[in-house]
């Protein structure tokens, strides 16, 4: 694609909004953010008619949607997935599955080399693997059957496959999970705390092994204990009083009340990231059924749900209409609040080419309006149609 011109933006940084600026795209790279007017006159133009410009958002925490999972591991499942997370808004996306045989993480890792090739699909750097080595007590809605511990010797089935993976969650106190993460991290794989019924030092001790985020805070964490008379802080705690760490949050408005979320981004702030944890379920109806693992699952009041409406089971809330969610429960300025969904979650996969508008960075877009609802969307310069 030739160089062209983006006018009439907001454009929104980390840290606030910048007007009167034209954006300078050449191919699928932004090289240029110039003042209105010194863009040369013959480049095509983007005219957004005073909105707001932000980076495409990245969801590092996505399941599936529309009845389709990643997990299910067919071109026709994730192409559904795929175009329904791009058109929404999520530019970028780790393929994130549940708790798995390394067969069935075999078949998916050939699905997502397949749709990175295909046009009209998301960015997909690699895929997020939520198990299979997670605490019994705290495994939600992640299928029992499918467990490991860190030292099966099934677990090689995986890191076979670790040129494929982004990041790995796992439970740090199970044994043999420090060693498991020291041989992750070596590979470039970033690791994350999830469905962990630890304490405080076992999260410390994966920090010295190379753990540095944290999956859905509140949901799958351990809280304080006693031993005697002594509290112990649990996966929770540890959590929040970390200042090191990235961490993840489901701010669908259900999982979560305004305070807990309040709470979260006041010890977390600038280290806090959204994500949809999305299941097939999203953009389904109420009453709608679906699966997840091998459990059959329904969507009330707009989340997923057991069957016996006892527990939820996954978000059905796409990453973008959590935006706006955020934004108001938490009175943040609409730089923070974006920042959540885009560069903050790039920063936790170590995704340095997206996130944030910048020289040299890919040309990701969302068009915004005051409400931060998604109007547009460019992936590498290219307008998509929705």
């Amino acid at each position: 694609m030739s160089r062209q011109a983006i006018t009439g933006a907001r454009i929104i940084t980390e840290d606030l909004i910048l007007a009167g600026q034209t954006v300078i795209v050449d191919g699928d790279r932004i090289v240029d953010i110039v003042v209105d007017g010194s863009s040369p006159s013959d480049l095509p133009t983007t005219d957004i008619g005073g909105k707001l410009l932000a980076p495409g958002m990245v969801d590092i925490h996505v399941h599936g949607a529309l009845g389709h999972a990643f997990l299910d591991g067919t071109p026709e499942a994730g192409s559904a997935v795929a175009e329904i997370l791009l058109v929404s808004g999520v530019t970028t996306a780790l393929p994130t599955l549940s708790s798995c045989a390394p067969d069935q993480l075999s078949k998916v890792v050939a699905m997502v080399d397949r749709l990175r090739t295909e046009a009209g699909m998301p960015r997909m750097p690699g895929l997020h693997l939520e198990g299979p080595c997670l605490s019994h007590a705290q495994r939600g809605a992640q299928p029992v059957s499918a467990l490991l511990s860190p030292e099966d010797p099934a677990v090689e089935g995986i890191l076979a496959h670790s040129e494929a993976l982004r990041m790995v969650s796992l439970a740090p106190e199970l044994p043999g999970a420090l060693q498991l993460t020291e041989r992750l991290v070596s590979a470039g794989i970033v690791v994350g705390a999830a469905h962990s019924d630890g304490t405080i030092d076992d999260l410390h001790r994966a920090q010295q092994a190379g753990l540095s985020h944290v999956v859905h805070v509140y949901s799958g964490q351990s809280t304080t204990r006693r031993e005697g008379p002594w509290r112990v802080p649990g996966m929770l705690e540890a959590t929040l009083a970390s200042s090191d760490l990235t961490v993840e949050m489901i701010a669908d408005g259900k999982h979560l009340p305004p305070a807990l979320m309040e709470i979260a981004h006041r010890a977390l702030a600038g280290n806090l990231c959204l994500v949809s944890d999305a299941t097939s379920g999203a953009g389904l109806p109420d009453g709608a059924h679906y699966g997840v693992g091998d459990r059959e699952r329904v969507v009330v009041d707009g989340v997923g749900m057991t069957l016996d409406r006892l527990s939820f089971s996954g978000s059905t809330t796409l990453l973008p209409h959590m935006l706006p969610i955020a934004h108001r429960a938490l009175g943040t300025t609409i730089p923070e609040a974006v920042a959540m969904v885009t560069s903050i979650p790039a920063r936790a996969a170590r995704l340095t080419e997206v996130g944030r508008i910048a020289p040299g960075l890919m040309a990701d877009f969302v068009v915004l309006d005051d409400d931060l609802t998604v109007t547009a969307v460019a992936l590498g310069g290219r307008w998509i149609k929705r």
